[in-house]
C-alpha cells in the first residue's frame, strides 16, 4: 500500500513508500482511510523544528483521519466492517487508578502518545489502531467533513473547558490558522461576538477567509498600530476572553492590552521558543491567564454535534490533494497557500 513517511529526523525528510499493508492485532481494527488532514504538528514535524523530538525518525504520519473498518481483530466485538470512524489522535491507554484518565483528561497523562507521530497513522491507504481509540460518525457526515472532527475537537476543549466562553461574551482569537479559525466557530456557536486578528501574511488566505466566514478581522504588526487601539466600539473597554492561536509570543506578551479586568487569556498555540515578557500587567487586570491542550472523547462528540448542525463549511475551510500529492500538500501548508490541506487516501 502507499504511505507518507518520514525516513530520517530532518527537515522535509518524508515520502510517498510502498509499504506493507498493516494487519490488526486481536484488539485492533483495521480502517480503509478516507480522508487525512495535515495538521501543524505534522508540518512542525516534517520541518524537524524544535519541540518534535519526541517524533518517531521513520513514522506515517496522519493523525486527523475518517475512514471504514475494513477488518476487525480476534477480541473486537463492539465494532464491525463497514463501519465509518475517526481515530482519537491523543491516545492513553485507559487504567482505572491514572489521575488523568479519572479527571477525563487522559490528554494530559504522562503515558500519551500520538498517533500519526509515535506511531503509523493514517497518510496511508489503511492504518490500524487500537479499539479504544475510535468513534462512530454520524450517518449524516461526509468522510471529508469528518476528516475535521480532531482539530474541531481540540477548539472544543479550549473554548467548553478552558475558557467558558457564554452567549453574548466578546472573544478576540488571536491567529486565523486553522485552529483559531474553529475556536472562532466554536465561539460563535455559543453566541458569542468574535473578532480574529492575524498578520499582514495571513491577509492572502487566512483572513479572506475569516471574513468569508462572517467574522470581524484586525490586522496587526510591527508597522501597525496596536491591537488595542484597532478595536471598535462594541471591543473598547476590552474582550472578556482572548484566544492565542497564533503561537507569536509577541501576541501572548500583549495579549493584557485587548482583554478586559478580570478577564480570560487563554493559549492553545505551541510555542517554539522560550518566551520573555513582563507579568505584571496581568496581575494588576486580575487577568487569568490559562492554557489549553489537545482533547478528549466528549470534545470528540460536541464536535460532531457542530458538524452535524453545519456550523463548518468545508469549502470554506478544506483544499484537498490525492495522496500522492502529499508533499505538495505540505509544502502549500508550509507557505500558507491554503486554510487546511487534506489528503484524499482512498482510490
Amino acid at each position: 500500500m502507499k504511505a507518507f513517511k518520514r525516513f530520517a529526523k530532518e527537515k522535509r525528510a518524508a515520502r510517498l513508500e510502498n509499504v506493507k499493508k498493516p494487519f490488526p492485532k486481536k484488539h485492533e481494527v483495521l480502517i480503509q482511510v478516507s480522508h487525512c488532514g495535515i495538521c501543524g504538528s505534522d508540518l512542525h514535524a516534517w520541518l524537524n523544528h524544535k519541540g518534535y523530538e519526541s517524533v518517531l525518525s521513520k513514522v506515517t504520519f496522519g493523525h486527523e483521519l475518517s475512514g471504514t473498518i475494513v477488518e476487525v481483530g480476534d477480541e473486537v466485538k463492539k465494532w464491525k466492517q463497514g463501519q465509518a470512524v475517526v481515530m482519537i489522535a491523543l491516545q492513553t491507554k485507559h487504567e482505572t487508578e491514572d489521575f488523568f484518565c479519572k479527571s477525563g483528561l487522559p490528554q494530559l497523562s504522562h503515558r500519551r502518545r500520538v498517533q500519526g507521530l509515535h506511531l503509523d497513522g493514517g497518510m496511508a491507504e489503511f492504518v490500524c489502531i487500537d479499539q479504544e481509540f475510535i468513534l462512530a460518525v454520524p450517518e449524516n457526515l461526509s468522510m471529508e467533513l469528518a476528516a475535521l472532527t480532531e482539530p474541531l475537537s481540540v477548539a472544543e476543549h479550549c473554548i467548553e473547558n478552558r475558557t467558558s466562553i457564554k452567549e453574548k461574551d466578546r472573544v478576540i482569537v488571536s491567529g486565523p490558522g486553522i485552529i483559531g479559525i474553529l475556536c472562532a466557530i466554536s465561539a460563535r456557536a455559543r453566541g458569542a461576538e468574535v473578532l480574529i486578528t492575524g498578520t499582514e501574511k495571513d491577509e492572502g488566505i487566512r483572513l479572506t477567509t475569516a471574513r468569508k466566514l462572517g467574522f470581524q478581522t484586525r490586522t496587526v504588526g510591527s508597522n501597525l498600530p496596536p491591537l488595542s487601539d484597532q478595536l471598535n466600539t462594541e471591543f473598547s473597554d476590552g474582550a472578556d476572553a482572548l484566544i492565542e492561536a497564533s503561537g507569536a509570543p509577541s501576541a501572548l506578551a500583549e495579549s493584557w492590552r485587548s482583554v478586559r479586568p478580570n478577564g480570560v487569556v487563554t493559549a492553545v498555540a505551541l510555542y517554539s521558543r522560550n518566551l520573555d515578557f513582563n507579568m505584571t500587567p496581568f496581575v494588576r487586570k486580575q487577568i487569568d491567564l490559562r492554557t489549553s491542550y489537545a482533547s478528549a472523547s466528549p470534545d470528540y462528540i460536541r464536535a460532531f454535534k457542530l458538524l452535524s448542525e453545519g456550523k463548518v463549511n468545508p469549502k470554506d475551510l478544506i483544499s484537498t490533494y490525492p495522496l500522492e500529492n502529499a508533499e505538495e500538500g505540505f509544502k502549500d501548508s508550509e507557505n500558507l497557500k491554503v486554510m487546511k490541506a487534506m489528503l484524499i487516501c482512498k482510490d
